[in-house]
């Protein structure tokens, strides 16, 4: 008979703690990520900061000014020594080679509990597009490779569009946290999604899946969508 509390939960073989992302891009098909730097600002202004209804649900923003867009980007960079930030750059179409997003991955967990964080930040350019899907998933694979056991996402409760995203991507709903903050004079009530190192490999295999060139036809439109995709080989 075991003398362990029948209320603890499962041992932790791996006690190794997680690592955080090196300084080296992420390159994919569609997209590669490089750390953000002052370089990638201007480019960042013309797809992200000159559209006013992209910061709706953002602590900051919109900005009047590149300076004062400048600003908060600098003030990004400046937040954590546990936050990498990633200016996403197009391999192809009108934002070829130009940053026209940013990707962030916070791992401020990583040495007791191994838990990060997936924060996505898409210009008109890539909203709804392989690229997209693809940034998601190259940071996702990147952060259970370095042996984070969970990946978090967070997302205002009213951003219908960041919870379909999160839902699309295989992240599972937890919960809303009620008032959990006061962006620009008003309530936030947070949901939280996450995705566990348990169902990664078949979230990841929907990613790979998803992204061949076989699941599009001449027009670009997927044959099978992503949710469909991991559905069937659960």
């Amino acid at each position: 008979m075991s003398n362990e509390p029948s209320s603890l939960g499962a041992t932790v073989s791996n006690t190794n703690p997680a690592r955080f992302p090196g300084p080296e891009p992420l390159t994919g098909r569609h997209v590669k990520l490089e750390r953000l730097t002052q370089n990638h600002f201007p480019d960042l202004w013309e797809n992200l900061g000159l559209h006013v209804d992209l910061w709706v649900c953002w602590p900051e923003g919109p900005f009047s000014t590149t300076s004062e867009f400048d600003e908060a980007l600098n003030k990004i960079l400046q937040m954590s020594d546990d936050l990498v930030v990633y200016a996403v750059l197009p391999l192809s179409g009108p934002s070829k080679g130009r940053a026209a997003a940013l990707a962030f991955a916070l791992s401020e967990d990583r040495d007791t509990n191994r838990v990060a964080e997936l924060g996505l930040f898409f210009g008109p350019h890539l909203q709804r597009t392989r690229a997209s899907t693809e940034v998601a998933y190259l940071v996702c694979d990147l952060l259970f490779d370095l042996n984070h056991r969970r990946l978090q996402w967070k997302t205002n409760s009213l951003n219908v569009q960041s919870r379909k995203a999160a839902e699309r991507y295989g992240f599972v709903y937890e919960g809303t946290f009620r008032q959990h903050q006061i962006n620009k004079g008003r309530n936030r009530d947070t949901a939280w999604y996450s995705i566990i190192d348990s169902e990664w490999p078949t979230c990841k295999k929907a990613f790979e899946k998803w992204l061949e060139d076989g699941n599009f036809d001449k027009q670009q439109q997927q044959r099978s969508r992503l949710e469909e995709i991991r559905e069937s080989i659960k």
